[in-house]
Order: C-alpha cells, then structure tokens, then sequence
C-alpha cells in the first residue's frame, strides 16, 4: 500500500517534459519516480554514472553556492 508523499520543487517546463516523454513510454511521473527510488535502492546508490566535475565545474558550483548565478534555458544553447 503506498502511503508516503514525496514532494520536489521543478522548474515547471521540466515537469512538463518528462511527463509526455514518459506517457509516450506508458509511465506516469509517480511510477517513474517509483521506479527510480527502488533502483537506488537495488544499486545501493545512483542507477547512473555520475562523473567527477572538472575544475569549471567546480568553479561554477563555487558561484552558485556563493549567489552569483545566471539562467540559461536550452533553447539559449
């Protein structure tokens, strides 16, 4: 029995993205989420690969955490 909310603060647009490409595959947002949550779980941890950040990424995070950030959209790339 599901008996837990989880609630995440997106930026609209994604949500909005992710949702018709999962419809297009038969899922809804909630049974993604589900499934990802139990693939941590069966991994021990991220079911990707993350790489390590290279120093301009690093930098970037320094920014961020420091306030000083900008928004790009992908349409702007």
């Amino acid at each position: 029995m599901l008996t837990v909310d989880v609630r995440s603060r997106i930026d609209p647009a994604l949500k909005e993205e992710a949702s018709a490409i999962l419809k297009a595959s038969g899922l809804d947002l909630s049974t993604a989420i589900r499934l990802f949550l139990r693939s941590v779980v069966e991994t021990g941890g991220l079911p990707i690969d993350m790489p390590r950040p290279n120093a301009t990424t690093l930098a970037a995070i320094r920014e961020a955490k420091a306030g000083h950030t900008t928004r790009t959209t992908l349409e702007d790339l």
